[in-house]
């Protein structure tokens, strides 16, 4: 079952010139469950395909359906997905407990509840004993586990992570990315990750999508892509 679907969809920004298109008659879909990695590079799309999930961009043609919804129908409030941005962004006042929590407390989730989902999602992040802590006492590795642990809380079918490891040092990339399978195997959400270090899309993906200039350049699965030298994602990487 497909989760998200685009069809022919373009997106544009607008600029004083006009509009600009960032996104080229994309057709593709996500299956329900998957790790789905687009991969590119700067300026190629990732972040505006993102926001087009979210409901962010203004100015759209063509379709895009979320579990079935168009998103003509389907209100940003209504889309039950978690967000994971390259930095942590999170609420210098508050302690790791309230900036996880904080989520649950806007839908108004009965205390007892928010304890409940805050500590097995502290559990599974591997961040239990940090929780009386400032975000100023912690990590940046620590604090983007935080910022995942703060999308994970309330549960959603989706999650989108926007080159959420860019920031973390490159040793404890690899780390990163295996507690992200870890996440993937105990919750079995849908993940959308953009990026656009080659090495990181093919240690995560399930399917593998390559945007350049806002255009599907290349498509399959990893084993699919390494299989075909003549595709646009290997150029350069196989001499």
């Amino acid at each position: 079952m497909h989760i998200i679907e685009f069809n022919a969809y373009c997106a544009y920004y607008k600029t004083k010139s006009g509009l600009i298109k960032a996104l080229d008659k994309l057709s593709f879909s996500i299956d329900t469950g998957e790790i789905f990695v687009v991969v590119g590079e700067s300026g190629s799309g990732k972040t505006t395909l993102l926001k087009s999930v979210l409901g962010q961009c203004e100015y759209t043609e063509g379709d895009l359906f979320i579990e079935g919804m168009s998103v003509d129908d389907l209100s940003v409030s209504a889309r039950n997905i978690g967000y994971v941005r390259q930095e942590a962004d999170l609420y210098p006042h508050m302690t790791v407990y309230e900036n996880i929590a904080f989520p649950l407390r806007i839908i108004h989730t009965a205390q007892a509840e928010i304890d409940r989902r805050v500590k097995e999602i502290a559990d599974l992040l591997e961040i239990p004993w940090l929780l009386t802590r400032k975000p100023r006492q912690l990590s940046g590795g620590q604090q983007q586990r935080v910022a995942i642990a703060r999308a994970l809380v309330k549960q959603p079918e989706l999650i989108l992570f926007d080159e959420p490891f860019s920031n973390i040092e490159p040793n404890l990339r690899a780390e990163f990315r295996a507690l992200l399978r870890k996440i993937h195997q105990a919750l079995n959400p849908t993940i959308l990750f953009v990026t656009h270090d080659l090495g990181e899309a093919f240690s995560l993906a399930d399917h593998l999508l390559v945007l350049e200039n806002g255009s599907v350049a290349d498509f399959g699965t990893p084993a699919e892509l390494l299989q075909q030298h003549h595709s646009v994602l290997l150029k350069g990487y196989l001499k």
